[in-house]
Parts: C-alpha cells; structure tokens; sequence
C-alpha cells in the first residue's frame, strides 16, 4: 500500500505561503511520487507561473521522482468568465462574505500551509458557499442560479476525475510515498471523491492530510 499526502496549496505565492515552505514540505515528506492539479499540455506553464510548479522543479535538484499530472478536464471559458461576474456580484452583496474572503487572504499570507490545511480554513469556504448559494438564490435569477450550479457540477467532476486518475497511476505502478498537491478550495470536494474509492480499494491507498 502507498501512502499519498494531500498538500493544500495556493497557486501563487502569498506571504510565507511561498516557494520555500512548500520545498520545505516536500522535503519532509520525501516523496517519490507528486500528483499535480494541471493538466500535462499546460505543464510549461505550470512550471514557470505556479507555486506548486516552481516548487516541485526545485524538489527534482534534491532527488529523482515521477511527476503525474492528474488534472484532465477543460473549464469551458464563458463558464469561467460568467462565474467572475456572479463571484463579483456576491462580494458587492454580502459584507460578510467581502470580510470573510479578506480574513482569508490575510490569514494564508500570515501562517501559510498551516492554515490552508486547516479546519479553520474549510469552515470559511463552507460558510463561503452558503453565503454564494443564498445571494444568488435571492436575486432570483435563473441565468445566474444555473450558472453557479453548472460551475459547481463541472468543478465535482474535475475532483472526481483527479481522484479516479491517482487511483488509476496507483493500480499501476509500486512507490511507497506520494505527495498530492492540489488547490486548498478543492479539499473537501477531493475528501469526499476519496470516500467513493476508500470502501472498494481501502488496500490501495493509505491517504493522509498535511497539518
């Protein structure tokens, strides 16, 4: 059995959220194996303009070890751009979700890792959607309403298949420690596509959580 460690991270540097503490994890954990949230066209770019990319280049001058790119799916660009303006919408709306997203921000630029990996920091995103469920329920616009439930249902299918995928590199191939860094907002849609696989393949894979 392989054991994979899922490390929350932010795709740009913040604070002490930065190149160095994310080389300084990976260091720790030694992994031979990094499961990665891009897609393997986009991987010049991922090396060059993402944390995640830039740190993971620097863990190959310290050892030898296989980079798997998990992520396969398209974000359909309207989608992405109408999910701006709705995004925007509810921080105009709401104070609280404006506060909260600000306290975010401050909190990863000040304890980094530590507080992307956090209990903490999964009780703000789930009050965060609640607010975004609620804001745009009331403004009782259909075009708005489906467009943030697509957007949910595209981003369920793009933590499911990267899940579905480390499973699939794990049937088939032996290493005994991973590293899987992925998105901190994606941490419990990733939690909850683990539990469809941890009854039928609980042998395949021991995951644990970085704290």
């Amino acid at each position: 059995m392989c054991e994979i460690t899922i490390v929350c991270s932010a795709h740009r540097e913040r604070g002490v959220c930065n190149l160095e503490q994310l080389l300084r994890i990976l260091r720790t954990i030694e992994p031979v194996t990094v499961f990665e949230e891009v897609r393997p066209s986009d991987y010049d770019w991922f090396n060059t303009r993402t944390l995640e990319g830039r740190a993971v280049t620097r863990y190959g001058e310290f050892r030898a070890f296989q980079r798997v790119p998990v992520d396969r799916y398209d974000l359909p660009e309207n989608l992405y751009v109408g999910m701006e303006k709705v995004l925007d919408h509810v921080e105009e709306t709401s104070h609280e979700y404006f506060v909260l997203r600000e306290q975010s921000e401050a909190f990863t630029h000040l304890q980094g890792f530590s507080y992307l990996n956090s209990v903490a920091f999964e009780t703000v995103r789930t009050r965060l959607t609640e607010i975004e469920d609620r804001t745009i329920s009331e403004t009782q616009d259909q075009r708005w309403t489906r467009m943030l439930q697509m957007w949910r249902d595209v981003i369920q299918r793009r933590e499911t298949e990267m899940v579905r995928n480390i499973y699939e590199y794990c049937r088939e191939n032996v290493f005994d420690t991973g590293v899987f860094l992925v998105g901190a907002a994606h941490r419990s849609g990733i939690l909850k596509a683990i539990e469809k696989h941890a009854g039928a393949e609980a042998d395949l894979v021991h995951w644990k959580l970085y704290q």
